[in-house]
Formats: C-alpha cells, structure tokens, sequence
C-alpha cells in the first residue's frame, strides 16, 4: 500500500494515476474540504481498472494521529502536499503546513514502522549561487531575496532528512522540481497563470527559470519510489525559459493575445507598495507581492540530469518532456474546460 499526500495537487493527482498504472493500492490522503473529483475524473479516464485500489482517507498533515491511522499497512509514502504562497501573511501557514507538517509525518511514519519517504521537496529548498547553476549539491543559504516558502521547504526537507538518519528502513528519496506546469486545478499554483493569462495579462517579469512539466515528476516519483534507491536528491529540470517566452507561448496556445509589457527592475519596488496599498484598502489579495515580484525578476538555472544516470542505473531511459508540449497539452484542458462552461476552473485530468 501506497500512502499520498497531496493527491489533489498538480504533482498529486497524476501521480495517483501512474501508481494505480504500475498496479499499485493507493491510499490518498484528504481533508475534509478536499474536492477529489478531479482525481476521480482522471482515474475513470486514464485507468478505470485501477478505481477500486484506490482509496480515500480523511486527515491532515497537523494532526499526527490522523496521520498514523492513515499509515496502517502503507509500505511506502509519497509526500506531495503542500502550501506555496508568495504573500507575507502566508508564512506562518506555510511553516504549519511544510515544515511541521513534514514533521508531524516523518513523526507518525518513525512510530508506525513505516519503511520508506518520497518526498516532493523544490528547487526553492536547495542554495543558489550567483553564475553557477544549481544542482543537488548546492547547500541552502539564508540571503536577501530567500523567500517564506524557500524556508519552509528547506525545514521540511529537514524534516524529512531526519527521519532518514533517525530510521526509515527503506530510506529516503527527495526529488527537487522545478516550477511545475501542466492540467489540474485551474485556480492555484501554475495553473492560475494559464487562467490569467486567458483573461488579459498586459506585463511579464523579465526573469528567467527553470520548468518541468507535472506529468515528468510523476513519473520520476514512481519509477524512484518504487525503486531500491535511497538517500539520494534529484533536481527535475527539463528546460530554462524566460518568463517573456514561456507566458507567449501560453498566449498562443491559447489562443489570446500575449503579454507585451515588460516589468523592469526599477518598477518592482512601486508595483508592490502600489499593490499592497490598495489591498490595505480593499482587503482583496494582492495578484501579486514583494517577493514574487523579486524571484521572478531573477535568473535563475539548474542541472537536472542527475536523474538520467539514475535511471541508467535502474535500466531504464530518462528523457523530459519540452515545455512547449507540455504547456500545448495544458492549454488544450484549459480551452476544453471553458468550451464545456468550466471557464478557469478545473480540468477533467
């Protein structure tokens, strides 16, 4: 038995998918305001044979016995689940939510016995250094620019490096992707930009990041869960874009017309006072903060081809899939879903 976090998530849900493809159990962790009909929706679609191994069990990641009783039989967990926010009243959530929730885990998985973590961890929990790319070497440093949910990703990552040293018997794999896309939930995490962008964006950050797309992670997550490795880190990094290119390329595919302003350097720091003044004002969450405004302002590279030798060594092939595909396949949910009245809500995959 599998045990996921986060199964509804961009990660989460096609990996729902695959586990139940290899001919997995899966058990899929939910809170009790979790909406899984989009999991639902891809299992009846993609593997209908796989529905009755799959089952739903109500917890969450800050209660510890719920999260001991979902453990009961599970072998392996995959850990998906978490909050990314850019807001500043979002940090103290996000510390509950991925660092001590991770705890709160690692925790019940050391009292359950149960043998072994995957853990979605992201590049934003790794170092930087300036010119030089990142890779699952590079250490994690606290520098002006590290934003709330780089810290609480590296604290989570903490976490569940220690449960590793502290006695997971089938060890640990943490995988470290980079800013994910693909189909899912069309009101948060990158799947927001696709709906934004087919409403009218007029600008676009002149930075430049790493990308891969959802349905890779997946798989990288259950061909290395399911592996014998353990101990190891891996960066999933398909391709660098600029944010210019990439948020065109969506404009394109779906169809409306792209971003063609840019935001420099020197507007950053008037956008966002500009920003968070008239959320004082108007209690509405600002589109957009100080430290999104920053990070997306930076270059930032990473070497993801630390996985490729891991698969060789597994004997298994290794390649990504272009981003261009991917935000081509994501925008053509997008499009379904408000040709069929589901306009900037939610995918059937």
């Amino acid at each position: 038995m599998n045990l996921v976090t986060g199964a509804t998530g961009i990660v989460g849900m096609p990996l729902v998918v695959k586990l139940l493809q290899s001919g997995e159990a899966v058990r899929a962790l939910r809170r009790a305001t979790s909406d899984t009909s989009l999991v639902e929706a891809a299992v009846q679609r993609r593997v209908p044979e796989g529905r009755s191994r799959l089952e739903w069990v109500e917890g969450d990641l800050t209660d510890q016995a719920s999260l001991e009783a979902a453990l009961e039989g599970v072998q392996r967990v995959f850990h998906c689940a978490a909050l990314v926010s850019f807001h500043p009243k979002d940090h103290g959530q996000m510390d509950r939510i991925n660092a001590q929730g991770t705890a709160h885990l690692v925790d019940a998985m050391l009292h359950c016995g149960t043998p072994r973590l995957l853990h979605v961890s992201s590049v934003a929990a790794l170092g930087r250094k300036e010119g030089q790319p990142t890779n699952e070497d590079t250490l994690f440093e606290e520098q002006p620019g590290t934003t709330g949910y780089a810290r609480s990703k590296h604290r989570a990552e903490m976490e569940a490096w220690r449960g590793s040293v502290e006695g997971l018997p089938g060890g640990l794999v943490a995988v470290h992707p980079t800013v994910v896309l693909g189909p899912g939930d069309f009101s948060r995490s990158s799947g927001a930009l696709f709906d934004r962008i087919a409403r009218g964006l007029a600008w676009y950050p002149k930075g430049s990041n790493g990308f891969v797309g959802s349905e890779d992670v997946a798989e990288a997550c259950v061909r290395l869960g399911l592996s014998e490795v353990r101990d190891e880190r891996f960066v999933l990094c398909a391709e660098q874009w600029t944010y210019e290119a990439m948020m065109k390329a969506i404009a394109l595919a779906l169809q409306v017309r792209p971003p063609h302003r840019p935001v420099h350097r020197w507007m950053v720091g008037w956008i966002w006072r500009a920003l968070a003044l008239v959320e004082a004002l108007t209690g509405r969450r600002s589109v957009a903060t100080r430290e999104s405004l920053a990070n997306t302002g930076a270059h930032h590279t990473y070497e993801g081809t630390r996985i490729v030798k891991a698969m060789e060594g597994l004997g298994l092939s290794w390649s990504y899939t272009p981003i261009g595909e991917v935000i081509e396949q994501t925008a053509k949910v997008h499009l379904r879903g408000r040709s069929e009245g589901r306009e900037g809500t939610r995918s059937p995959d």
